[in-house]
């Protein structure tokens, strides 16, 4: 019987393991390996976050002029949630057809000037690890709050530049090659990151950006005004001759840039993952921030 923390629980024939999901410490970590590791010469300075949602919420947020925080069933508070640069998603029912444009993807890409500390900083995406979507890949005996980097936007891009090497390759969700060999076993918890990151690498045959997007919450609501860019459907603003002016309005008072994808109905939310993520490259790369 393994006693303290009871995540485990003593078995006639042994320990048996905890259930599907990282399962959160009780306590504080003692273990947060990924901010031991070491500082890069070359860091990200400009850093942009991504934030996706549907295009009904979407609606809410331009014209409340916020992006809410929401409570979060993970950490008991009010946060709201971006990933560094990844327009990552997995939306609910994302592989089943709809012809409601409400439900398909609408992306905000935002500054983080002037919103202060982060919540926290993880180097995936923590609502999809609590959920089991890493299992086949986590250490089932390493916590979520091991994983925690140092809630900074500092620490994101040290991340990034300590994995990935580059922005580019951070965006193909590529590791550096051999990039846990220079551990030793003990060092469980960048083992089992480099294990998970690995399900968003390019050559994964399914691979899905959640498990090495950077993650970037915080307390507060975040004013439209930070939105610099955002991606949405075409025939959300505009369809044959007519143009949805009331929300064009809307973005253009916020000084909020866009682009598109052609929507068709009855296709997937999920089936737009590939252009969204060309289009954030090409803004990301008119603007300056790779």
């Amino acid at each position: 019987m393994i006693a303290g923390n009871g995540d485990f629980v003593s078995a006639r024939n042994g320990v048996q393991p905890r259930a599907a999901g990282l399962k959160k410490r009780n306590g504080t970590s003692n273990k947060r390996q990924l901010r031991e590791v070491p500082v890069p010469e070359t860091v990200p300075s400009t850093l942009l976050l991504v934030h996706v949602t549907a295009v009904g919420a979407a609606r809410e947020i331009v014209y409340s002029g916020k992006l809410e925080s929401r409570p979060c069933k993970v950490f008991s508070k009010n946060l709201v949630y971006f990933f560094v640069f990844r327009p990552a998603y997995r939306m609910k029912d994302g592989e089943v057809k709809s012809d409601q444009i409400n439900r398909f993807p609408f992306v905000f890409v935002v500054s983080p000037d002037d919103l202060g500390v982060p919540f926290h900083v993880y180097p995936f995406d923590t609502g999809g690890a609590v959920t089991g979507v890493f299992d086949d890949r986590a250490d089932e005996y390493v916590f979520l709050e091991d994983y925690e980097l140092e809630p900074t936007l500092m620490a994101a891009g040290r991340h990034i530049a300590w994995a990935f090497g580059s922005v580019d390759a951070y965006l193909k969700g590529d590791l550096k090659p051999g990039l846990s060999q220079h551990f030793p076993q003990w060092k469980d918890v960048i083992h089992s990151f480099v294990n998970i990151a690995g399900l968003a690498a390019s050559s994964h045959n399914q691979p899905d950006q959640r498990a090495s997007a950077v993650e970037v919450a915080y307390r507060d609501h975040v004013p439209l005004g930070n939105v610099r860019f955002a991606i949405l459907p075409k025939q959300y603003i505009e369809e044959g001759t007519a143009r949805n002016t009331e929300f064009i309005d809307k973005l253009t008072a916020a000084n909020v840039e866009w682009a598109i994808y052609d929507w068709q109905p009855n296709m997937t939310p999920d089936d737009y993952r590939d252009e969204i993520s060309r289009v954030a490259q090409e803004y990301f790369e008119k603007s300056g921030a790779l």
